[in-house]
């Protein structure tokens, strides 16, 4: 069990990564939000199997000049987010660009848990909505990822990809415990060490 889990958002510019982290942490949107520059990072802490773990979120920049940056924003990421626009072709071609250049070269042993993200599914002609699912679902399939849909606009329509995200830290906890164990004996070490203190710094 780690203590900290990262999670980063990537993605062309527009396709709503700001939006559905708002959603997640205060189940509203601002009219307001402009296009990320750079990097925006956020810091929350939630409950898993009765266990407090914080977990960090990662807006980055879906502009093409901040792309050489991200590299350095995926590593030692637990979840790698990849978000597209469904009424944005393009946005969608780019997803083998962000997880091969982006994502797998800090990842060799293909470490990082991937969610692909379908948003903006209030923009598709229902007609073409199950065309364009079945492709999301073969395009995570190739990356050994999990797909999802989402529309930002309420949080209820982001409530899959939260359960997706707790849902691979809830297996990270059951199949790590022993990161837990260590933790608390270092911890019950420093407790003894100050109970047989005289004298320390303040």
């Amino acid at each position: 069990m780690k203590n900290t889990y990262k999670t980063v958002f990537v993605g062309s510019s527009s396709v709503g990564k700001t939006t559905i982290m708002a959603q997640y942490l205060y189940q509203k949107i601002e009219d307001s939000f402009g296009p990320t520059i750079g990097l925006d990072f956020v810091s929350t802490t939630i409950n898993i199997l009765g266990k407090q773990v914080r977990l960090q979120l990662w807006d980055t920049a879906g502009q093409e000049r901040f792309n050489s940056l991200i590299p350095n924003y995926t590593r030692n990421s637990f979840i790698t987010i990849i978000v597209y626009d469904l009424s944005n072709e393009d946005s969608f071609d780019r997803i083998d660009y962000w997880i091969n250049n982006l994502v797998k070269i800090n990842d060799p042993e293909n470490k990082i848990k991937i969610l692909i993200v379908a948003n903006k599914k209030d923009l598709v002609d229902k007609t073409r909505l199950d065309e364009l699912r079945k492709k999301g679902k073969k395009k995570a399939k190739k990356y050994n990822a999990i797909f999802v849909e989402t529309c930002a606009l309420n949080y209820e329509d982001i409530s899959d990809l939260v359960k997706a995200i707790h849902e691979l830290i809830e297996e990270d906890i059951r199949n790590n415990p022993e990161e837990e164990d260590i933790y608390k004996e270092i911890i019950n070490l420093d407790d003894r060490r100050d109970s047989n203190c005289c004298g320390g710094i303040w």
